[in-house]
């Protein structure tokens, strides 16, 4: 009853799962988009999010208190902070506390002229330093859709869409050579600030799909939407060794051709030498999402199981649970779209599929976002709409998984295509 009543007061659309499905009160304000979560060093949740404020625009997280936030608390506020329903900023805790947080910034008149930037903090989100960018080309060109990692207890990466190639340059005579691709570097950030280990991983991606990251036994491994000279846009996966970065590989061979961007990037999650990897794909014009699993740290992977073919919008996201794992992503249905929840286990593919929430088909959804929490539930961020006002609002909820869901998971039989 108290989530149906609170269901109500918020304005949320709630599924048959409504039971097990808690509205949480949100603490960000309205015109409030872009959220993302993550865990901190104590395996405290941390919902961050961007909001309209007198200054502009400002960045500004959560910590998650049982069922209820703490007070929100911000991180920078400015007049020239990007604002975009799928290019977003984050939160990433190092092992010894440190705050990683990043944002992006206009660098000048240009729509897509923007620059990642990034600060630190040593008191848990009180005080920030300096920012700064961790690439220095200088060029008025996109970069954007940011994954961050740990790269040691007191050192953070960052991976990005980096559009330094994409601006023409002057040769002799006042020609411009034609406008590059798209590339795809990284940097990491030490204790004492500074920048390290730059390196170019792919010199030719996708324009504007969304990066990933995640930590095997073995190392980090990144996954984003490549772009081929003939534009077939398939899902590739980067993994660091003892040698460095290793040369991209295919998750699976989709065949998507496609010429332009579908701003639907892969969603990652590795545990040991357990890898998952999730995304959208449609070739041969049949959107549907798929999973696939490898069990080598990433070397290899197997296709476990495709999701509302025909139907799927993507969006996708994963998040480990106490008994395996979760997927969730959007869906196009005759009464509206549909976020989607599937539990899973080990090599077999998820046992059961939930409808969770109505939203918005459009951009103004954004991308929900799902983080399995120690004591077993799971904390829903997406964007939605304020109950009385209509405007877009950053809302969230806690979801217990039913006995019913948990033996599913645990008894899924391997998928067939």
């Amino acid at each position: 009853m108290k989530s149906l009543l609170l269901g109500a007061l918020l304005g949320l659309q709630l599924s048959p799962l409504a039971l097990a499905l808690d509205p949480v009160p949100t603490p960000a304000a309205t015109a409030s988009l872009a959220p993302r979560l993550t865990l901190d060093h104590e395996q405290r949740a941390l919902l961050s999010w961007i909001e309209k404020s007198e200054g502009g625009h400002q960045l500004r997280f959560a910590r998650l208190h049982g069922d209820h936030f703490g007070p929100a608390q911000t991180v920078i506020e400015h007049d020239r902070l990007f604002v975009n329903w799928a290019d977003t900023p984050g939160l990433q805790v190092l092992p010894n506390g440190r705050y990683l947080a990043h944002w992006l910034q206009r660098s000048g008149q240009g729509t897509f002229a923007y620059d990642v930037m990034l600060a630190v903090s040593d008191d848990q989100g009180l005080s920030w330093s300096q920012a700064q960018t961790p690439h220095d080309d200088g060029t008025l060109t996109e970069h954007g859709f940011v994954s961050s990692y740990i790269a040691g207890p007191d050192q953070a990466g960052l991976v990005w869409l980096d559009g330094r190639e994409t601006q023409p340059a002057p040769v002799d005579g006042g020609h411009h050579h034609g406008a590059g691709a798209m590339t795809l570097r990284t940097a990491q950030l030490t204790a004492t600030g500074s920048m390290v280990q730059e390196a170019l991983l792919d010199a030719r991606v996708c324009d504007c799909c969304g990066t990933a990251t995640a930590h095997t036994s073995s190392g980090v491994l990144i996954a984003y939407r490549d772009r081929s000279e003939a534009e077939i846009r398939d899902i590739k996966l980067i993994r660091q060794t003892a040698q460095g970065w290793s040369q991209p590989i295919s998750v699976h061979t989709d065949g998507w051709r496609i010429d332009g961007c579908p701003v639907n990037g892969p969603a990652l999650l590795a545990r040991n030498q357990e890898v998952l990897v999730a995304w959208f794909t449609m070739a041969q014009d049949l959107p549907v999402v798929r999973l696939a699993r490898s069990d080598d740290g990433g070397k290899h992977f197997d296709l476990l199981q495709e999701f509302d073919a025909g139907s799927a919008i993507g969006r996708v996201d994963l998040s480990w649970t106490q008994s395996g794992y979760l997927l969730s992503w959007m869906q196009q249905t005759r009464e509206g779209a549909q976020l989607r929840l599937a539990h899973g286990s080990g090599s077999t593919g998820p046992g059961n599929v939930d409808r969770l929430l109505s939203l918005d088909g459009g951009r103004s959804s954004g991308f929900p976002k799902i983080l399995g929490l120690p004591d077993g539930r799971v904390l829903l961020a997406w964007t939605g709409q304020h109950a009385l006002t209509g405007e877009a609002q950053v809302q969230t909820a806690l979801l217990t998984l039913t006995a019913t869901q948990e033996s599913a998971a645990n008894t899924a039989q391997p998928s067939t295509r």
